[in-house]
């Protein structure tokens, strides 16, 4: 298991000493290990944006990648380590929530890291990514047996994330990511607009995003016309609101968090 694929993810940005720390410690104990910087341009603290991120990326990684999650406001607190087995990967993470997407999509085995002869230290520290779940990762992808660093854990913490209700005539929804072009990734699924569409044939479908009504539903983002808002099935078979080379987040006011209803007109 000497080439195993780690992925990092963090807010740790790419200006501090933090990301080359993860990948020293990592290297030092799996040389031939690969390592994929997924982001680390998480917003601070926001475990929300890194749970989508991480939810919307792993699948596409070979089976057996590991992936660390180091977004973490309470590092050094008692909150618990969790190394996580979900479908074909593993997930080294703090259990602060971040890893709540990934419960929801994948059955998932929860080990408590315990296994303080790998760490660099095992004393709490302000770094506990460096000092614990890089050597962690990095043991992990030698081959070492979860069994051997962690032990069975119950209750994870999950983040409080809402659920998009339908209704007879409406599907309301919320806002769940900004991605870099100011697009707004929102929690309604194709299946379930699909269902929205199939109940008000004949229908038109319009979006209420905040305060603003987006009337277009386009098949690509080039199809939309000039400075006019417009919302698509997304890569992630999610709804997304657009503009055509502009950042819709600024130019509509919105943001992650904010109600969105999308209603036969």
């Amino acid at each position: 298991m000497g080439k195993s694929c780690v992925g990092l993810l963090t807010d740790f940005g790419n200006r501090d000493y933090f990301v080359a720390s993860l990948k020293g410690v990592i290297l030092s104990i799996n040389p031939d290990c690969t390592i994929v910087d997924i982001s680390h341009e998480v917003p601070d603290y926001d475990l929300k944006a890194a749970a989508f991120i991480i939810w919307a990326c792993y699948r596409f990684f070979p089976r057996g990648t590991i992936f660390l999650v180091v977004v973490d406001p309470g590092v050094g607190s008692e909150r618990r380590i969790l190394l996580v087995r979900a479908g074909q990967h593993y997930f080294i993470a703090p259990d602060n929530g971040v890893l709540s997407l990934i419960y929801k999509e994948e059955k998932a085995e929860i080990l408590e890291l315990t296994g303080s002869r790998f760490y660099l230290t095992d004393r709490r520290t302000s770094f506990e990514g460096r000092d614990k779940m890089a050597p962690v990762a990095a043991w992990l992808s030698l081959g070492v047996p979860p069994a051997e660093l962690g032990r069975p854990a119950a209750s994870p913490r999950f983040l409080e994330l809402s659920e998009p209700r339908l209704k007879s005539r409406e599907i309301q929804g919320q806002i769940l990511y900004r991605d870099k072009f100011g697009n707004l990734i929102t929690n309604l699924s194709q299946p379930l607009v699909a269902q929205f569409l199939d109940r008000n044939r004949g229908a038109n479908p319009v979006l209420l995003a905040g305060k603003k009504k987006i009337s277009e539903m386009a098949a690509a983002y080039s199809s939309a016309g000039p400075d006019q808002p417009f919302f698509i099935i997304n890569s992630l078979g999610l709804l997304e609101i657009a503009l055509f080379k502009r950042p819709a987040a600024e130019v509509l006011g919105l943001e992650p968090g904010d109600p969105v209803i999308l209603k036969a007109d």
